[in-house]
């Protein structure tokens, strides 16, 4: 059940997806399980959770990001993303590090959409702990996209998390 994979997500893997990404998981999931007529295990799962939601770079990928404070507290600086496989290097300004990639990917990349939601946590506790961002965007159809973002910095994990949100829309996903 829906609740199950959440679980186990949680539980095994310490990650703890918003109730809305929760739920298109377990479709994802149950599609795959229904597809191969089985039980899933939860290696295979979180496989799922991995392929389907985690740092997505096609057909954007995200190389780099440069993003200072401005005295108005406003950030500005640039987003470099490959399209296509072709490296770009985007202006981006925005109310914080978040907001300047989004705006500069919508504005370059011809993308639109609204509504962003957001959530992250860390994933380990220590010196080289990892933390994991995770994204919905809506559609203009109104159809909300998930993304996840890993790094060992929550900002480019935040920043992945939209990307890999962007790129899904982008598939219809």
């Amino acid at each position: 059940g829906k609740g199950g994979v959440g679980f186990i997500m949680e539980q095994k893997y310490g990650i703890d997806m918003p109730k809305k990404m929760r739920e298109d998981f377990g479709y994802r999931v149950k599609s795959v399980s229904d597809h191969k007529h089985k039980e899933l295990m939860p290696d295979e799962i979180y496989q799922i959770f991995q392929h389907e939601y985690v740092n997505i770079a096609e057909p954007y990928e995200l190389v780099d990001f440069l993003l200072k404070k401005e005295p108005d507290g406003t950030r500005s600086g640039t987003v470099d993303v490959k399209v296509n496989g072709q490296l770009e290097t985007f202006v981006a300004k925005g109310n914080g590090r978040l907001d300047a990639v989004s705006n500069a990917l919508q504005k370059n990349l011809g993308v639109k959409y609204k509504d962003l939601t957001y959530s992250e946590h860390a994933l380990e506790i220590g010196q080289h702990s990892r933390a994991i961002a995770y994204i919905g965007i809506k559609d203009e159809e109104g159809k909300t996209h998930w993304g996840a973002g890993m790094d060992t910095d929550i900002i480019t994990a935040s920043i992945q998390a939209l990307v890999s949100a962007i790129n899904r829309m982008q598939e219809g996903k």
